[in-house]
């Protein structure tokens, strides 16, 4: 006859699978009732609640959790994580943007409207590449320094042109960058 698991253990397992389909107050609902030394039932309560942004009811369970079972890693990274948000929730404002910040602190005050960099098309049509952003894939000047490092000075030079085609107010930057390879060479 194969035993089965007692069912405080069931029902901890189901509430966590709970949990992890999306429904943690349906898993707290669960094993709400169950007052035993488990430490996994504190876990799975740890994270109903921190999914649920309880805070610091996620870090009294974390802490009974490991209370129960002191060489639980699982319980010490989520305690960490919880008493981490519990202290952000307890210093950040109610999120605004820019435009209500200004305007709250000063009456009448309208935030700026930053204008767009104008690119001069005419210098950037001497150094046209051949490949277009989405060919060379993500670009950074960390790339281009290990191109440079690697040998690959084309590729390094294509890279500072579209750098500086996606920054045109470092436009003169990358230009100085390409002057420097130019240089190497």
């Amino acid at each position: 006859m194969p035993t089965t698991a007692p069912r405080p253990i069931a029902e901890i397992h189901a509430a966590r699978k709970l949990m992890l389909a999306g429904r943690p107050r349906d898993a707290l609902r669960r094993i709400a009732s169950f007052q035993m030394p488990f430490a996994t039932l504190h876990t799975v309560r740890g994270e109903c609640c921190y999914v649920l942004g309880q805070w610091a009811d996620a870090v009294r369970e974390f802490e009974s959790a490991l209370r129960l079972s002191p060489n639980s890693p699982r319980a010490e990274i989520l305690l960490m994580l919880a008493s981490e948000m519990l202290e952000l929730s307890r210093t950040m404002r109610p999120a605004t943007n820019i435009t209500q910040s200004i305007a709250s602190a000063e009456p009448g005050i309208v935030a700026p409207m930053m204008p767009r960099p104008v690119i001069d098309r005419n210098k950037l049509s001497k150094e046209e590449p051949s490949e277009s952003v989405d060919e060379i894939g993500l670009v950074s000047e960390t790339l281009a320094e290990l191109m440079i490092r690697q040998g690959k000075f084309d590729e390094a030079r294509k890279v500072y042109i579209q750098l500086s085609r996606l920054n045109p107010d470092q436009y003169e930057y990358f230009r100085e960058q390409m002057q420097k390879l130019d240089e190497q060479i």
